[in-house]
């Protein structure tokens, strides 16, 4: 009896150790891009989950259903994070498009960590972890033809979002692009007017120009230059979008 607790005793151990060596190994080489940053946008609202590659319960339920067993799982796993390719990808082009092809770990783990993050990733990713519940959601309110212009043509790139990794840890300030309200307080300082700050944004959202940019050299290198939104809005919408903008951070 003393002997089969013993026994018993050890394999938990054993387990909880696979367990944490897994989870270590995913955190340092998986979790910046395939974890869950859970956001709030500047304006509120629903959360927003923000991800810099397909996210990893996403792939490991997508590659259960592919694979039929969890050998199979494991092989895939060893194999496709040292030699990545497209044509083994459970995604689509489109996702490789807007994700690209992961990077290679060849050599970042031994035959052993491999399996170990590959065992952790089918058996024990994501389960006793303290999940955050979301709040609840804002009352129905009414939301105006501009914040919804804004949201659906600009709040990807200019809000900022306020993001916690899955694993928890420091707040991080996450942007594609100049944040909106400084954007919008510095063509304020420049233009003046209402009318000349309409005119600008409408004129620069289908016409984008770094000789147009209110940022330096250095912001158009880190940001790039916004691509143009010609077409995706009539002239009515834009001004909307435009006069929603400058009344936007009105205190």
């Amino acid at each position: 009896m003393k002997i089969k607790n013993i026994l018993f005793l050890t394999a938990l151990a054993t387990s909880t150790l696979l367990a944490q060596s897994g989870k270590m190994l995913f955190t340092n080489y998986c979790s910046s891009c395939h974890a869950t940053v859970i956001g709030v946008n500047e304006s509120g609202g629903d959360l927003t989950n923000v991800y810099a590659a397909p996210y990893a319960k996403d792939i490991i339920n997508k590659l259960k259903t592919e694979t039929n067993s969890k050998a199979e799982f494991i092989l895939f796993v060893k194999d496709y994070i040292e030699n990545p390719d497209r044509r083994k990808s459970l995604y689509s082009k489109k996702a490789i498009k807007d994700f690209g092809i992961m990077p290679s770990l060849k050599g970042a783990m031994s035959y052993e960590e491999s399996t170990k993050l590959a065992n952790y990733l089918y058996s024990k990713y994501n389960k006793n972890s303290a999940i955050a519940t979301e709040p609840s959601k804002k009352e129905s309110q009414t939301v105006s033809r501009g914040e919804k212009l804004f949201t659906y043509n600009c709040s990807s790139c200019h809000t900022t979002v306020i993001g916690v990794n899955e694993s928890g840890g420091d707040l991080t300030n996450l942007y594609a692009a100049p944040y909106a309200k400084d954007v919008v307080n510095k063509l304020k300082a420049e233009t003046k007017t209402k009318a000349k700050f309409i005119q600008f944004v409408k004129d620069y959202i289908q016409n984008p120009d770094k000789r147009k940019s209110l940022y330096s050299k250095r912001a158009i290198k880190d940001f790039g230059l916004m691509p143009s939104l010609k077409g995706a809005m009539s002239d009515k919408e834009s001004t909307e979008l435009a006069d929603y903008l400058y009344h936007k951070y009105d205190k």
